[in-house]
This record gives structure tokens, sequence and C-alpha cells, in this order.
């Protein structure tokens, strides 16, 4: 029989990890970039949940489209949102309170590496998801892959694999590339991945 209190004791251990993450015009801009390109292209799509939203500023961005907004965080950034008048709870986002279905997309930016349990925190999104699950991940190739509260840094062949197992299917993928030094612009290095998805029909 599993003893889900050593999971409880475990997740209360990583509580210490977490760190606030306010905006910045880096995320700012690159957030608006991956939510424009997606929103153009889901016009059925009347709701979201931000996982893992840090101060909620992306609430702004998903109304401009006419979505219904709800994010979901921890930590200090829940305080710091509900005062800027953002929809943002404190919710653990491999553990949603939500009933099944509850929203359209699942939006989760620079969130699934802190999940140290990553397939089952994409089952918990296939739960709650009616339709989409849009991911944007750091590439290890750029970030490395370790980092505080980082648990689950993974290339675009791991995710895939998750994905699929997890009960979702790649609609829209995309490796967006930099390089790491101006002075050898040559050596271009993968940045993030996008990944748009929808939930498989059993």
């Amino acid at each position: 029989m599993r003893n889900y209190d050593h999971v409880d004791g475990y997740l209360n251990k990583l509580v210490g990890d977490i760190y606030a993450q306010p905006e910045d015009p880096g995320h700012t801009r690159l957030s608006q970039k991956v939510i424009d390109h997606w929103m153009s292209r889901m016009t059925t799509c009347h709701s979201v949940i931000d996982v893992g939203c840090g101060q909620g500023f992306c609430q702004p961005m998903f109304e401009r489209w006419g979505l219904k907004y709800e994010g979901v965080a921890l930590g200090e950034d829940v305080i710091a949102a509900q005062e800027k008048g953002h929809n943002v709870k404190r919710m653990d986002f491999s553990f949603l309170e939500y009933p099944d279905n509850h929203v359209d997309l699942i939006f989760a930016r620079h969130a699934l590496e802190h999940s140290p349990m990553p397939l089952l925190t994409l089952m918990e999104w296939a739960r709650v998801a009616k339709n989409w699950l849009g991911i944007v991940l750091p590439a290890p190739e750029w970030y490395t892959y370790k980092g505080q509260n980082h648990y689950s840094v993974m290339n675009m062949e791991q995710i895939k694999n998750l994905l699929d197992v997890a009960g979702w299917r790649i609609l829209w993928e995309d490796i967006k590339m930099l390089a790491p030094d101006k002075e050898k612009p040559e050596e271009i290095l993968p940045h993030e991945y996008w990944l748009m998805s929808e939930r498989k029909r059993i």
C-alpha cells in the first residue's frame, strides 16, 4: 500500500527552494511573443489557467485575446500578484484544486522544470484541461540542467515522450534559437522549446 504521507513530507521539504519571480522585461517580451503566436491560431479558446504564473503578469496578455484568466503560484508571488489585482491563487500546480475539464487551456511557461514529478504533473494538467496545454521550456543547451528549484530540465526528446505518456498529442512545436556569445554569432543554441498540445481522446 502506498503511503502518501511520505510524498507530502518530501514536497514540504522542497518548499524552501521556491523563489519569487517578479516581472522583468525579458520574461514579459518572450511571454507576449508566445501568447500572441498561439492565441492568433486558437480562436475557440476562451479560458486559461497559467500554472506557475509568478506574479500573474501574463493576465493582460491573455485578456487581450478575450480569455478568462486564472493563475496559480506558490510563495511570495501570490501576495504580490493579488496586491496588483491579478487573479492568482495559492496552489501547487501538481495538485490543482479544480474539477475535471475545468478550463480550455493550461499555460505553463518556465514552470514544468520546477516539478519534482513532471509526468504526474502533466497527467494532472490533462485532468483539468478540456482541450490544450501550452508549454514553454528552458532548453538545457542554453540554461544547463541544474538551477535552484529546477528538478526536471528536459531536452526535446524527453518532453515529447512524457507528453505522449501523459495523454497529450503535440500540435505545434518550435525551438527558439539564440547566439550565446555576440563575438561568436555562429554558435547558435536552443533557448526555449514551445509546444502546444491537445488532449488525446480515449
